[in-house]
């Protein structure tokens, strides 16, 4: 959209029309709950729906001319439970250079960017992982398309292995450590694999 608006000699700037996600970055980086703080301590009111209303807000009139746009709208949409627009963002990110969306940019150039994205919000929304505080949190919202999902996470000097499904989760780390899944706290000891059926049954092994 903004190389259209060049070539006609106008600005993107003079439109409400963004070439990629911009505002919607804050909540890839912060957690709702930190955006809402920072809001308010500016003085601003926030509604309770301020996720969904910036999200819709800015995804009728972003135009995606970065392969990075769509998965940062994948990841809010999925925050906030739209699961189904949230999968369709998704594919477009994860086939951006394979189908060459952009129309004719993958041969300049694989986009390594969108690639380390998907990957990042396959662990972040999907899995449910969130690193950002000190204790490890995982809540799960595994996509219907997918049966399985497997992966290695090192955390604070601590080694996971995870595998999920739509009926449970398994970790195995590699030192003693206390996560927190589904808002609840499960202590991890070291080498033993703690198997937690998604409606709350645990074992150990």
């Amino acid at each position: 959209m903004d190389r259209i608006l060049r070539k006609e000699n106008k600005s993107a700037d003079d439109y409400k029309v963004a070439k990629q996600a911009d505002t919607l970055m804050l909540f890839n980086n912060l957690d709702k709950q930190t955006v809402h703080s920072l809001i308010t301590s500016l003085g601003y009111s926030v509604s309770k729906h301020f996720a969904e209303k910036n999200l819709h807000y800015y995804l009728e009139r972003t135009s995606h001319g970065s392969t990075l746009s769509r998965i940062v709208h994948a990841y809010l949409a999925e925050q906030i439970q739209s699961h189904d627009l949230s999968w369709q963002l998704y594919q477009d990110a994860l086939y951006s250079d394979y189908n060459d969306i952009q129309g004719g940019t993958t041969a300049e150039g694989i986009h390594t960017g969108v690639m380390a994205a998907t990957l990042n919000t396959t662990i972040m929304a999907y899995a449910g992982v969130d690193i950002r505080q000190d204790m490890l949190t995982i809540t799960p919202s595994l996509p219907q398309q997918w049966q399985k999902l497997s992966f290695k996470l090192l955390h604070r000097s601590t080694l996971y292995q995870i595998n999920l499904s739509h009926k449970e989760i398994s970790i195995l780390s590699d030192k003693p450590s206390t996560i927190l899944i589904n808002h609840q706290t499960h202590k991890l000891t070291a080498n033993t694999l703690l198997v937690l059926k998604l409606n709350g049954d645990t074992q150990n092994d």
